[in-house]
């Protein structure tokens, strides 16, 4: 299986952030949210090994781990509830990356 869905996952997470960063009214958050896509970037460069490498799958999995934790404290934190479905869009994208790479890993069927 093509890895395609996962970078297309990967895009859209990244114009979520791009839009969160753009709504946050509180000074710094800006900062955590740019961070977060620096992180997606290496999720990227990851996820391009696994191609080449299945067993760089568990990189992909941890980075995926580590990024969904700080989505959600940063929408536990955020102050504004009509933000709260980007959070979610965020977090289902990275299920979507999980899934996709799993599966073409061959694993957790």
């Amino acid at each position: 299986m093509s890895l395609a869905p996962a970078f297309s996952a990967l895009d859209d997470c990244d114009a979520t952030i791009e839009e969160l960063a753009r709504l946050c009214c509180v000074p710094g958050r800006g900062k955590s949210l740019e961070s977060l896509g620096r992180r997606l970037q290496r999720l990227r460069a990851a996820l391009a090994d696994v191609g080449d490498d299945p067993a760089a799958a568990d990189t992909v999995l941890d980075r995926l781990e580590d990024i969904g934790a700080d989505i959600g404290r940063l929408q536990i934190g955020c102050c504004a509830e009509n933000r709260m479905p980007l959070y979610s869009d965020l977090l289902q994208g990275l299920t979507a990356v999980q899934l996709t790479m799993n599966e073409s890993v061959g694993r957790g069927h």
